[in-house]
């Protein structure tokens, strides 16, 4: 059976994923590969906003990149690594068949993005096991790869998103109740201009390093799968 994603890129919650990959999926969009999001959880228990408005944020962040969205509902902060929901991350994986699956970092100062992590990869292994239970015929990302934190390491994949830069912050921008500095509301760290700043200073760097204007940064699984390496020169189009 063929995949039927190249990519889909999972977060814990609504925005997540355009802090961190918004580029990358922007740029697979552009160069006609077939990406999507996948959030965990509406973000009910965000300081700022309530699920309707992120939802609704999400919904247009995604437009704005070009991909579709699939919310699964878990309840935020209270999800867990039991299976009655790695089943159902199982059955949506073996649905949606992405070739190459992007996770939040292992090691992360919120307990949700490293709880997620743990959960995604465990069902990305369970979900290609024909002899367990669940919804769908069985299907294994041929890759795994995850964003980083927020004091990562050196990336093991540096993309240049340089093209399509001020739609993946538009993308960011699009989450308005989170970021967006708003005396009105609760004072958090991600509504502080430093954050965005930080979005903008490590792309910059890790530019520095692709001699680009802006990249964003992958870790992967060791040894390389060919996937990866051979999604590279598409995202690139080269």
């Amino acid at each position: 059976m063929s995949h039927e994603l190249d990519i889909l890129a999972l977060g814990a919650h609504p925005d997540d994923v355009e802090v961190h990959v918004g580029g990358v999926l922007a740029l697979a969009a552009d160069r006609g590969l077939k990406a999507a999001i996948l959030d965990l959880t509406s973000g009910d228990l965000g300081t700022r906003g309530t699920a309707e408005t992120r939802r609704a944020e999400a919904q247009e962040a995604a437009r704005i990149l070009g991909v579709p969205r699939i919310v699964l509902d878990f309840p935020d902060g209270r999800f867990t690594e039991d299976e009655s929901f790695r089943l159902r991350l199982m059955a949506e994986l073996r649905r949606l068949r992405p070739r190459i699956l992007i996770l939040p970092a292992p090691d992360d100062r919120h307990p949700d993005h490293r709880r997620a992590h743990r959960l995604a990869r465990e069902a990305a292994y369970y979900a290609g096991l024909k002899n367990y239970p669940c919804d769908g015929t069985p299907w294994r990302p041929e890759a795994l790869a995850w964003a980083g934190g927020e004091n990562p390491g050196p990336p093991d994949l540096l993309v240049d998103v340089s093209a399509v830069w001020e739609r993946r912050m538009a993308a960011f921008d699009a989450f308005g109740s989170q970021f967006a500095q708003d005396a009105s509301q609760p004072a958090t760290r991600i509504a502080h201009p430093a954050f965005r700043r930080g979005v903008e200073g490590r792309a910059m760097h890790w530019g520095s390093l692709r001699m680009c204007d802006w990249a964003e940064g992958l870790w992967c699984e060791r040894p390389v799968p060919a996937a990866r390496v051979a999604l590279v020169p598409a995202l690139e189009g080269r």
